[in-house]
């Protein structure tokens, strides 16, 4: 018996214009597109909104094809996700993801960062992809005088953490101090099945 191969894709959402009714706060420039998804983008809304796109740009065929695709993480803080699809069909899934160009009202881009043949690289990408943003925050917070304390920052990425939902502590430490910085990393659902 042959084993289907799959692909893993991990996308990160990227808001180009804040959304309505944002408190203009003083938020440092490498985040400015980076900002929490809404609290009503979910997993399964996620792939309603991406079977639609896949529908509108290559109909029936490209249903059959891609439709079988599996959101298997999605968090509505960090605007990351991980989509699984088998291996021949992964490219018009990334076409689909790249034609999304509004979530809920909002401009949006989806960009895929990577594509892996295991979950376990995809989530490794990803949570180098977090260190490496919040690295990027606390620089330029400190250059442009912030204080050490990394309360501000921290404050920045709570701001898309959803009620009800329990937070995942995640730690980064800087190369260059001894300081630790906690954020909250919150799953917007815990998936059993990620052995796949």
């Amino acid at each position: 018996m042959v084993r289907v191969k799959q692909r893993y894709i991990l996308f990160s959402i990227l808001y180009p214009v804040p959304p309505n009714g944002s408190v203009s706060s003083p938020i440092p420039q490498s985040m400015a597109f980076h900002q929490p998804s809404p609290t009503a983008l979910t997993r399964t809304s996620l792939a309603t909104i991406i079977r639609h796109s896949i529908a509108h740009n290559f109909g029936d065929l490209g249903m059959g094809q891609a439709g079988g695709f599996a959101v298997k993480y999605f968090s509505q803080a960090t605007s990351t996700g991980i989509l699984r699809i088998t291996r021949e069909n992964f490219r018009i899934l990334w076409a689909a993801l790249t034609f999304v160009r509004e979530l809920y009202g909002q401009p949006a881009v989806i960009k895929v960062v990577r594509v892996s043949g295991t979950i376990r690289k995809a989530e490794k990408e990803a949570l180098k992809l977090a260190e490496d943003t919040i690295r990027r925050v606390k620089n330029e917070h400190k250059a442009m005088g912030g204080s050490k304390s990394g309360r501000g920052i921290a404050a920045i990425f709570a701001a898309g953490k959803s009620g009800g939902k329990v937070p995942q502590k995640a730690t980064v430490e800087d190369e260059d101090e001894d300081e630790e910085m906690i954020v909250d990393i919150v799953d917007s659902e815990n998936d059993d099945d990620d052995d796949d």
